[in-house]
């Protein structure tokens, strides 16, 4: 494995030879040149770790060649190789961003001499890295792929997401109704290899189970009333690309066999076709449901479940992450600002107030319906104000006060535990037994509690 790689221009011949052949014996890749401007256009073309040139050459000094290389390139460390009489004007380089300069001649022979270049390629390799993370979580944070958030949790689910899309492995994806299923998915599919292919999403609840086959798998002219011409099916017009099967717990079992024949054998058949055809998709899955309790009531096929269940991601819902709440309120107020071609700059801090006093059950997908519609109210305003959010919305958090204080005590005692658990959960990836370490109780006891609170410890565990 290459150390890192490296540039070297000077316009002395037999220089170039030794450095390329004493730096790649090390286990760098270099490459030379001795033609600064030749140098500018090749760091335009490709990514080097570390320049290293002479200060003196005929068509340009050292100096220049550092200048005009930063008018492009801020990120690609810089060595300045200078004589004795010149270390002044290196000194001026490292102004100008150079990493440092090495007197000629250069003794290979002396550690710090390496010392510095190893710096110089990690300095380098450290921020190109960098600003690769950072365009990455921008594409996922891009008005194609808004993943809005201030969450620690959802936080490290983008550094999941970014880990297992590469892996072209099957994704299930637990959390409520609402919480934004889709939208991971869609990043899995943006920061996979399968990217410039389709992505298609399918609610299976929403599909009547008696055209359910003929939707996933297509069908063939004539076999049955109805059927006028060959037609693919949703996962054959996806080949190359990604599924995503939200609510999967509600598939009919005879098409939960068919799907998992078609994730084992990469294989489907068309209705009415006795041709098995090669289909090249990825599936991602998605569900509200614990499919472990369907499985032991016999409406989930087992063999399919650990199937699916691999790579496992796990959405909290809204009211668990509510200083999300403001940074989509925002970007919904963007988005219908620019749909009714409103003007509206914000939201009072009292509207606010009660936006993050709800507990939001239908999740994202609610709050931005009910900024859309604050959005519509709030047309001739500048911001939403507390009339113009639902009265659905306000009457619901007055009903919590004034209550007695056993009902209130129960109440907030139920959040508390709910979250309480979860977060150790999300810290243990699932482990009963590291929870209850952590938490300082017997793992009976939290067994018992979590049942009591109806949280799956299985929507947690991950398969690195």
């Amino acid at each position: 494995m290459e150390k890192g790689r490296i540039l070297i221009v000077d316009d002395e011949v037999d220089i170039l030879q030794s450095f390329q052949i004493i730096l790649e014996e090390e286990g760098y890749y270099v490459e030379t040149t001795d033609n600064p401007r030749e140098a500018l256009e090749r760091l335009k073309e490709k990514s080097f770790d570390l320049v290293m040139s002479d200060m003196r050459m005929p068509n340009m000094t050292g100096e220049e060649f550092l200048i005009e290389l930063r008018k492009f390139n801020k990120v690609t460390s810089f060595i300045v190789m200078t004589a004795y009489g010149t270390i002044e004007n290196a000194v001026r380089c490292m102004k100008e961003g150079a990493f440092h300069y090495i007197s000629k001649p250069i003794d290979f022979n002396d550690p710090g001499v390496w010392k510095l270049i190893q710096e110089a390629v990690e300095k380098s390799q450290i921020l190109q890295e960098n600003i690769r993370l950072k365009t990455e979580l921008e594409s996922l944070r891009s008005d194609k792929n808004p993943i809005l958030t201030k969450n620690p949790q959802m936080l490290q689910i983008i550094e999941y997401i970014k880990k297992v899309a590469p892996l072209d492995l099957t994704v299930l994806i637990y959390g409520e109704s609402g919480v934004g299923k889709e939208l991971v998915a869609k990043a899995i599919h943006n920061l996979s290899t399968r990217s410039d292919k389709p992505f298609i999403p399918i609610n299976c609840a929403n599909i009547s189970p008696d055209i359910m086959e003929a939707e996933f798998f297509g069908y063939k002219k004539g076999s049955f009333t109805g059927a006028t011409e060959d037609r693919k099916g949703i996962i054959e017009r996806a080949n190359g690309g990604t599924i995503f099967l939200d609510e999967i717990g509600e598939l009919p079992l005879d098409i939960q066999g068919k799907l998992l024949r078609f994730l084992q054998e990469k294989e489907i058949r068309r209705i009415g076709d006795d041709r098995a055809i090669y289909v090249d998709v990825r599936v991602i899955a998605a569900t509200n449901r614990d499919l472990q309790k369907l499985v032991s009531e016999g409406k989930f096929r087992e063999d399919l479940f650990y199937r699916i269940e691999g790579l496992k991601i796990y959405i909290p819902p809204l009211r668990e992450r509510k200083e999300d709440i403001p940074v989509l309120v925002k970007n919904f107020i963007d988005i219908f600002n620019e749909k009714y071609g409103g003007n509206i700059k914000g939201i009072t801090s009292k509207a606010m107030e009660i936006l993050l006093n709800y507990d939001w059950p239908g999740n994202i997908r609610q709050l931005e319906n009910v900024v859309n519609k604050a959005c519509v109210l709030a047309s001739d305003s500048e911001y939403i104000n507390e009339n113009h959010i639902d009265p659905s919305i306000k009457f619901s958090i007055k009903q919590e006060f004034p209550l007695e204080y056993s009902q209130a005590k129960k109440m907030h005692m139920d959040r508390f535990m709910k979250t309480y658990l979860k977060v150790l959960l999300t810290m243990t990836e699932g482990n009963i037994t590291q929870a209850a370490k952590l938490a300082n109780i017997e793992r009976q006891s939290l067994q018992k509690l979590l049942k009591k609170y109806n949280v799956n410890p299985s929507e947690f565990r991950k398969i690195p």
